[in-house]
C-alpha cells in the first residue's frame, strides 16, 4: 500500500491541477432551455417580428396570463396554443420571468 501513496498522491494533484486550469462551465438555467424553444419565433432577445408579440417588452403577468390563455385555448393561437399545452404551470413562470426580464439587461 505504501508504494501505491506516491501514485495516488500524483493522481490527485494532477487532477486538481487540471480542473483549476480549465474554464468554468457555463451554468443555463432551465428558464434557459425552455426559452430556445421561443427564440425561432420570437427572436433571441424576445423581439418578435411583423405580427409575432414582442415578449421582451411585456410584464411576467401579462406572458404569464396569454400563456395559460393558449393553454385552456381561451386566446387562440394555432402554434402557441400547441406550445402552452405542453408547459406545466413551473415552466409557464420560469419562461414568464425570463422574458419579462429581458428588458431590464
Amino acid at each position: 500500500m505504501l508504494k501505491k501513496t506516491p501514485l495516488i498522491l500524483l493522481i490527485g494533484t494532477l487532477s486538481a491541477a487540471y480542473s483549476l486550469s480549465c474554464p468554468a462551465t457555463t451554468q443555463v438555467s432551465q428558464a434557459e432551455l425552455l426559452a430556445v424553444g421561443c427564440f425561432s419565433c420570437h427572436g433571441h432577445e424576445g423581439v418578435g417580428a411583423k405580427r409575432i408579440p414582442k415578449l421582451s417588452k411585456l410584464s411576467k403577468q401579462d406572458i404569464s396570463e396569454s400563456l395559460y390563455g393558449f393553454k385552456s385555448g381561451e386566446e387562440r393561437s394555432t402554434i402557441m396554443e400547441r406550445h402552452a399545452k405542453a408547459y406545466t404551470d413551473k415552466e409557464i413562470a420560469l419562461l414568464a420571468e425570463y422574458f419579462a426580464n429581458l428588458k431590464n439587461k
